[in-house]
């Protein structure tokens, strides 16, 4: 399966991949919304809400899933509203986070889509 990352820090972008491809995916990653756009629908999205450029997350998630609707998606942010993103579908994984959340916002996104 695979899963875009959209992350502009490096640091978080090496933890989150790492963690992905030891769970079997396959993972592109780009820094930027505009770069994310550029990319076919994944599988799995994991993107930062709070991107550089004119696009966050939250954009970039909705413009993918108008060419794939049941694409998982996880939010990171330190800065949001749950309730507002559980009701679009969509994971929320609050930063900082370990190991265990990340897969935990996963599991959960993947949930949402197949319900």
């Amino acid at each position: 399966m695979k899963a875009l990352l959209v992350e502009d820090d490096a640091a978080i972008a090496l933890v989150v991949e790492t963690v992905l491809q030891r769970e079997g995916w396959t993972v592109r990653h780009v820094a930027d919304g505009a770069s994310a756009l550029e990319e076919a629908p994944p599988d799995l999205l994991v993107t930062d809400l709070n991107l550089p450029g004119a696009r966050n997350g939250l954009e970039i998630a909705h413009l993918l899933r108008e060419h794939r609707p049941q694409m998982a998606v996880v939010l990171m942010s330190g800065d949001y509203e749950e309730s507002d993103m559980a009701q679009q579908g969509m994971a929320v994984l609050p930063k900082p986070f370990r190991r265990a959340g990340l897969l935990a916002a996963i599991a959960q996104a993947l949930g949402q889509v197949r319900d």
